[in-house]
């Protein structure tokens, strides 16, 4: 009995050991509380040695530098009698944290000034910053415009790190968009100061990201009290002669704005005694602990990780080892040399340890350990084993053993296997199977060529080995897979669920056992549902989401996240409905008779079949309403392909064969001349030709794949559109002007014959429409990524309202021409099918009485 009692004690050290473990870890991985860690980081600054700041001074653009010079920005001309003034004074380097990225183009003398006084001095730092392009989609560099940037001494990104509670600590000393090419700004004035000194911070160009800021040397500013002790010198008192010589002279100026609402004021950790720091203040910080090696580094996260866990164990590991009175000394005294550690690394190696995990695994050592005494756990684990095996049926049923007689049925009837047989793995052990072998005879070799494979099963508490002899060849990964799922569901292990020494240890096994049950059910409804099809989305009665399934969240616009802030009510605000349906008046309809049903749509355009159902689901959770989402966008498609193709067979596709009835009537009455009466049979047979294979191209647009396009140049398939066009436009004593660039690369990736046809379709439209001895002008260029081909014509024009209709099938507008210009409408609907399955886009404007411009773009594929 001692034996298990010492036993279990240590068992349970260990156990609260791997909890704190564990406890650390999680901590570490996600990075919480890591507030705790900030905290006490910040108030170790202000502990640390203070910089030198005895040749720094701070000229600022205050509230009184505005109030008397104007409105920000200024013109460059102050700048430039700013620099001249400070260099008069004799300012050892100016720092500029100003941005001058585009030139002034009304007043270039300004610029002109600024430029000579900055290569007057010769010291003159100017800042680069990272900001978002047009629409977020990219970063850019904001550089200062070429002329500055060759006045200048030395350029440096001035871009700061933000934690998570909005706080600067830290930035890099090394930053870019695709390279690391810039360094810091203060950086960028160090190797100014002393270029004899060997390079800080130099720039690895290990690896390339187009459109991402890439940064090395992540460091944090030691922020002290002595920040105050800068320097502050007032624009105006410069620009009037105010300012004191000793301030200025071979100083180090650094001349930003600190007025509210025009510089960067950011928080640091100092901000709640000082204020926001404005952005200049903050680089002449970075540079003061900069050139004296005071700047601070995160310790590399494999020893942050094993320190933390080392401390973090401290107390867990000495507690059952003191009496209990000495348990909370023992506990501070861990985390006070936590703090001390941390501390001292700061101190003497500029390291910074984070103290949060291992300070929370230290404080959390004392209760776990308690916890374990506690009695009334084994009163609680009975009471939920009791309550969960009221109703384990199916839970049972999902993690019991499979039969054997099931599992060979299934091998023998489903699996193509030609023969299987079962033998105790042991040799000399007795084989106690009903059934050992099945299938048809095959030579012994076979087992042991190609075609066999040979697992390993318990069964009955003894181990076997399978062998099986496949149909054809070698077994596909997907069938070897499924093979040993079937053995896994009928293998059986040993059962030691009656070998345990104390009560404690039952409850716990049996725990574990209703654990697996609920697992494999929380598992087999989670598979079940995430791979439907259709969109599952379950509410409890209070109408909160407690379940949203993968194809529902895609739907619906929604995300995982944001489920348990969700109720059922916010999924009607992403269906649009129609006039007769309203969203709470379904609700309560399922509420009332258990069941609604309706048609909608989804904001994303997809047509969705919902079906609302009330059902009883035990006591927890309760009644539960099940919305089921299904796309019937497909079936709805469908009809209205089918109803416009039934318009157009019945319309335009009839019409020219009823007119040669017609006219068939027409010359058994009154005979026509021959001419005559084949040129109208020849009209009508062609139209009745042009509808059809207008068909067939639209059709063929629809179905064309990516995989079938090629690299080509658009210049010889305008050129041959035209050339198709050109007999139609001279008979109409129209002239096709082509205008484009040899220069210009204008390759896509596409179908010649579909976009050739296109241009035709857009030229002929153009030739149509134009009035006799009018011209069509048609331009090829490039516009950043987008090869443009531009058709204009002087024609009738298009009615605006009719704009929004005029790439839909079986459509045309009204002032198209009359009847010399009929159609069946399919030719701009083959354009805009075109330009879409080619990744473009085609876009028209028009004046009615002045003609239409129709623009079709296409993505630009560059030459390597």
């Amino acid at each position: 009995m001692k034996r298990e009692t010492s036993r279990r004690y240590y068992l349970e050290h260990l156990a609260v050991l791997l909890v704190v473990a564990g406890l650390c870890i999680v901590l570490l991985h996600t990075g919480a509380w890591m507030s705790l860690s900030r905290y006490f980081y910040d108030n170790m600054l202000k502990l640390l040695p203070e910089p030198t700041v005895a040749d720094i001074t701070i000229v600022t653009i205050d509230e009184p530098s505005l109030q008397e010079i104007g409105r920000w920005p200024w013109d460059r001309s102050v700048h430039a009698q700013l620099v001249r003034a400070l260099d008069d004074l004799g300012a050892r380097a100016i720092v500029l944290d100003l941005i001058f990225s585009e030139p002034d183009r009304v007043r270039p003398e300004s610029d002109a000034a600024l430029v000579a006084a900055m290569a007057r001095h010769g010291s003159v730092f100017l800042p680069v910053h990272v900001s978002e392009g047009d629409g977020g989609a990219n970063l850019k560099e904001v550089m200062p415009h070429s002329s500055f940037a060759r006045a200048a001494a030395g350029m440096g990104h001035v871009d700061v790190e933000l934690d998570e509670d909005g706080v600067v600590r830290g930035l890099y000393m090394r930053s870019g968009v695709g390279q690391p090419w810039w360094p810091h700004l203060s950086l960028a004035l160090l190797d100014h100061e002393d270029p004899r000194a060997l390079p800080l911070y130099p720039a690895r160009q290990a690896y390339a990201a187009r459109s991402g800021v890439v940064r090395q040397y992540y460091r944090m500013v030691p922020f002290s009290q002595k920040g105050e002790g800068f320097r502050r010198v007032s624009v105006l008192d410069v620009l009037y002669g105010r300012a004191a010589a000793s301030d200025i002279k071979d100083k180090i100026v650094f001349v930003g704005a600190s007025a509210q609402g025009l510089g960067d004021v950011l928080p640091t950790p100092l901000s709640g005694r000082r204020g926001l720091l404005p952005g200049v203040e903050l680089n002449a910080s970075v540079f003061a602990a900069l050139r004296e090696h005071r700047l601070l580094r995160p310790l590399p996260t494999p020893w942050v990780w094993g320190l933390s866990l080392a401390l973090a164990l401290i107390a867990p590991t000495v507690l059952p080892f003191v009496a209990p009175r000495w348990s909370i000394p023992v506990v501070g005294g861990a985390v006070l040399g936590v703090l001390l550690f941390s501390y001292t690394m700061l101190y003497w190696r500029q390291l910074w340890f984070p103290v949060g995990p291992a300070m929370i695994g230290a404080l959390m050592a004392y209760p776990l350990w308690t916890w374990r005494r506690l009695e009334y756990s084994i009163g609680y684990m009975r009471a939920a084993l009791e309550r969960q095996s009221l109703h384990d049926d199916l839970n049972q049923r999902l993690v019991q053993q499979a039969r054997l007689d099931d599992f060979l049925v299934w091998l023998e009837q489903v699996m193509p296997v030609t023969a299987w047989r079962i033998r105790p793995a042991v040799p000399g052990v007795p084989n106690r199977l009903a059934r050992s072998e099945g299938g048809a005879a095959v030579p012994e070799r076979s087992w042991q060529g190609t075609r066999g494979r040979h697992y390993s099963m318990i069964h009955d508490h003894q181990r076997y080995e399978l062998s099986l002899v496949w149909n054809e060849g070698a077994p596909t990964p997907a069938q070897e897979q499924w093979v040993r799922a079937m053995i896994a569901r009928s293998d059986a292990l040993p059962d030691h669920a009656d070998n345990h020494y104390d009560v404690v240890e039952s409850h716990i096994e049996r725990m574990a056992a209703q654990e697996v049950q609920q697992q494999a059910l929380t598992r087999f409804f989670e598979a079940s549902l995430e791979q439907l099809r259709d969109g599952i989305a379950i509410a409890d009665a209070c109408g909160c989401l407690l379940f949203l399934n993968t194809q529902a969240q895609e739907w619906l616009g929604l995300t995982q996240r944001r489920v348990a802030q969700l109720s059922l009510l916010d999924i009607g605000r992403e269906l649009v409905l129609s006039e007769d349906f309203n969203w709470r008046a379904i609700l309560c309809d399922a509420l009332s008779s258990g069941r609604a049903q309706l048609e909608c749509r989804s904001r994303g355009g997809l047509d969705l079949y919902v079906d609302v159902l009330r059902i009883r689901a035990g006591q927890h959770p309760g009644e539960v309403l099940i919305v089921t989402l299904k796309d019937i966008s497909e079936v709805k498609n469908a009809i209205r392909a089918r109803g416009e193709m039934m318009d157009f067979l019945s319309h335009d596709l009839r019409s020219p064969m009823v007119s040669l009835l017609a006219l068939a009537e027409q010359s058994r009455k009154a005979p026509l001349e021959p001419g005559q009466f084949l040129e109208q049979t020849e009209y009508y047979a062609r139209r009745s030709l042009n509808f059809a294979e207008q068909f067939l191209q639209l059709a063929r647009a629809e179905s064309v794949q990516q995989e079938d396009f090629v690299l080509l140049d658009m210049l010889p398939v305008v050129e041959s559109a035209i050339e198709q066009v050109n007999a139609q436009a001279v008979q109409r004593q129209i002239r096709v002007e082509f205008e484009y660039d040899l220069a210009e690369e204008v390759w896509v990736n596409g179908n010649h014959e579909l976009l050739e046809r296109g241009m035709v379709n857009l030229l002929t439209n153009a030739v149509k429409y134009s009035g006799a001895g009018r011209d069509v002008s048609v331009k090829l260029y490039c516009a950043g990524q987008r090869v443009h081909c531009r058709v204009q014509d002087h024609g009738v024009g298009i009615e605006p309202d009719f704009l929004q209709h005029l790439f839909k099938a079986y459509s045309r507008a009204r002032s198209a021409g009359g009847a010399r210009t009929r159609g069946a409408g399919l030719g701009l609907r083959f354009v805009k099918v075109v330009a879409e399955r080619h990744g473009g886009e085609v876009q028209v404007s028009s004046v009615l009485g002045e003609g239409s411009v129709f623009t079709l773009s296409l993505p630009r594929t560059a030459l390597s």
